[in-house]
């Protein structure tokens, strides 16, 4: 069970996001940790670690008690015991410090963000798009819908939500009308959490929104409270103060943009809404106009009337001009790799850049970028150079004194303790590349001591940090006191956790539990896939071994005519798997990265579209879309139209397994088998009829296996 979640804010612009922890009852500490721990390595150190939640005086007591737990946090947030703060919600929703008694001056801030969270997460946005938009249930026609509904899929969230209520429920209420029923159960756990009706808790009854306003018989008294679940016009107030006997001061709205704060509005959403929400009359609906469907939000629950899926095309210009200059230097050169441990005490890197390699080349443009940064930057009174946990920081550093006529000693950042860098002269820390910064904030709280007049340099080889926002909360926290970050190259590249399984690891999980059977009973693997399973268990991946075989065995090698190198100076006869891997890779992270046409939205499912597989058919590059794919993005089993075009494509490549059109074949069954790639049963059982009418042992096996799934 889950009892307690988190979200960061800010107290102030300018400031450093904090992390809150709201909790419910007494959580175990491991949730707390394991919170805080995955927080950090996403998001980085937070100025302050909030624990909030009711009556938390007493998880207070027992946390800071806790050596283990403090140490273990203080691991990843520093002087833990300073900035760990503890919150209480009383009765009322107001939020005070524990530690002074006095009411939280940034409590507002605070719900805001949490609400804020919770409706980013559980995706209370409806987004239309260029083909369709939506009829309001006040007949407005607009292209985003906000669904309070989604909000309420957790009890622990749904009891944040409800403390923003607390202060309207006073004793003397008896009766509570709200326009949707998915709103009920948000005023049934405030009633709860109130200590106002103790003895006997108010009745909740929903009106139905709009269509029955007029013909809804409300009790009018001063006893009655109206929850709207949400609004960004107040009409559905507007209509309710005109057509009943009611106060501006008895009607509540949740959820709200674009009105007025002080009227009775809980949580304001409007940072949430990117873009803002577009709504008009039908009779000046410039989406109407251009052809747009439109569907219609009716029903006690707010429901879109027919659910739509829609597919992503990846294109050339999707390729960006970023992208182009990167791999144009670094693509075919052995370079980009994949499932490599940087050294032997540190995790594998899904995307691993061989940065020794790069340096060894005394010229080119990265080299010159390298020299130009290194005289720039590298202070005249530096003693030592600093380098993150890997041979390739160290390599890097070696590089550095040689290009700078130095001979600085380099040190590893494991092997350097805080006290011997306190009123240090200048230093130079120095990393091959950053996934996610950690390691930096590592070197930085070591730095902590050094002398006032002193600098610190960050260089940095290569950043694959994910987003430009996190890149620049990075550099602010690094760069606070004068200090410098220097970054030679940028990739931004997906973040893959400790706890995630890579493809290849499904993979390798996948036929070792097949080739052990289960109970005792050994399965025979053809040969192909037991050469396959040695290749899987070894340590490092090979550039030329990511992806299965054509079923006639051949590797899968990269065509001439590779549209997103188009133009770039280029050999593709030198490219390995681990090249194309990493182009594909970065384009669908810059497509999941879009905010106008993303590949997934709370309304419909956006599938990366088979025409994908069809348009770039070298086996190689569909071996990557579907392994660089989600599941989400390969599920084509939600429409029938899709479904059918991909099962036409697998169809044609199994027909096509002697030639080059069929290369991709097996990359294909295996992601069926591994169910990632998914389609409608009627599609299934017609790859599954070809059990018996194929020749290819491989095929046949895959085939095979995939009839046995549930």
């Amino acid at each position: 069970m889950i009892d307690c979640f988190s979200f960061r804010f800010k107290e102030q612009a300018g400031h450093k996001e904090s992390l809150v922890i709201f909790v419910h009852g007494m959580p175990s500490f491991s949730a707390i940790k394991d919170l805080v721990k995955t927080d950090v390595e996403e998001n980085l150190a937070p100025k302050t670690l909030y624990i909030m939640g009711f009556d938390v005086e007493s998880l207070k007591s027992s946390l800071m008690e806790d050596v283990l737990f403090l140490e273990e946090v203080g691991s990843w947030i520093s002087d833990i015991e300073k900035r760990l703060e503890f919150l209480n919600i009383d009765s009322r929703g107001s939020i005070s410090e524990v530690k002074s008694g006095v009411g939280y001056s940034y409590a507002n801030q605070l719900k805001k963000a949490g609400a804020g969270d919770i409706f980013l997460r559980r995706k209370g946005l409806i987004t239309s798009s260029e083909s369709y938009h939506f009829a309001k249930p006040s007949g407005a026609h607009c292209d985003k819908f906000i669904r309070a509904s989604n909000l309420f899929t957790s009890g622990l969230e749904t009891a944040f939500l409800a403390t923003g209520l607390l202060k309207y429920l006073t004793p003397n209420i008896k009766r509570v009308y709200v326009d949707t029923s998915s709103i009920s159960f948000l005023l049934s756990v405030a009633l709860q959490l109130s200590k106002n009706f103790e003895s006997k808790l108010p009745t909740i009854e929903s009106f139905g929104s709009y269509d029955n306003v007029g013909d809804f018989d409300f009790v009018e008294g001063n006893d009655t409270l109206v929850f709207i679940s949400a609004t960004t016009s107040n009409g559905l107030k507007k209509e309710l103060l005109a057509k009943k006997n009611l106060k501006n001061e008895q009607i509540v709205t949740l959820l709200y943009s674009g009105v007025k704060s002080e009227d009775n509005n809980v949580f304001d959403i409007s940072e949430q809404l990117e873009g803002g929400i577009y709504s008009v009359q039908p009779s000046s609906c410039r989406l109407c106009q251009k052809g747009s469907k439109v569907i219609d939000i009716s029903g006690e629950q707010f429901l879109p009337a027919t659910p739509k899926h829609e597919t992503l095309l990846i294109r050339k210009p999707d390729f960006n001009n970023q992208r182009q200059k990167f791999f144009e230097e670094f693509a075919t050169k052995s370079v980009l790799k994949c499932e490599v441990s940087p050294g032997d005490s540190l995790e594998v890197e899904h995307f691993y850049i061989d940065v020794e390699q790069v340096i060894k080349a005394k010229e080119g443009n990265f080299r010159t970028d390298l020299e130009r940064q290194v005289k720039k930057h590298l202070a005249r009174d530096t003693e030592r150079l600093i380098a993150l946990d890997s041979e390739a920081s160290v390599a890097l550093a070696n590089i550095i004194n040689e290009v700078s006529n130095c001979s600085l000693p380099v040190e590893m950042l494991k092997d350097v303790e805080e006290k011997e860098l306190e009123g240090a002269s200048s230093v130079m820390v120095v990393a091959s590349s950053i996934t996610s910064g950690r390691k930096l904030l590592s070197a930085a709280r070591k730095l902590r001591g050094i002398s006032k007049t002193a600098a610190i340099t960050y260089l940095v080889a290569f950043s694959k940090i994910p987003s430009k926002e996190q890149f620049e909360q990075l550099k602010k926290d690094l760069t606070l006191g004068g200090f410098e970050l220097v970054v030679l190259r940028h990739c931004p590249m997906p973040r893959t956790r400790e706890d995630d399984e890579s493809v290849w690891t499904i993979e390798n999980n996948k036929l070792q539990d097949e080739a052990g059977g289960g109970f005792g009973v050994e399965n025979e693997l053809p040969e192909e896939l037991v050469r396959r399973l040695e290749v899987l268990s070894q340590e490092e991946r090979s550039d030329k071994d990511l992806f299965l075989c054509s079923p006639k065995g051949n590797q899968l090698n990269l065509r001439p005519t590779f549209a997103f190198w188009s133009g770039l100076n280029l050999d593709t006869n030198n490219a390995t798997q681990a090249d194309v891997y990493w182009t594909i890779q970065s384009l669908i992270h810059d497509l999941r990265a879009r905010t106008d046409k993303g590949l997934a939205t709370s309304y419909h499912t956006t599938l990366i579209s088979p025409v994908c597989f069809d348009r770039f058919n070298d086996g190689v590059i569909q071996a990557c879309i579907l392994r660089a794919a989600k599941p989400v993005e390969l599920n084509y089993a939600v429409d029938e139209i899709y479904s059918r075009q991909i099962t036409d494509i697998i169809l044609s490549c199994i027909s096509n397994m002697d030639n080059d059109q069929g290369e991709g074949t097996l990359e294909f069954l295996m992601a069926i088998w591994l169910e990632r790639l998914s389609l409608k049963p009627q599609h299934m059982k017609e790859l599954i009829d070809l059990e018996s009418k194929v020749e290819n042992e491989l095929v046949k096996f895959f085939l095979k296996k995939i009839s046995e799934l549930k």
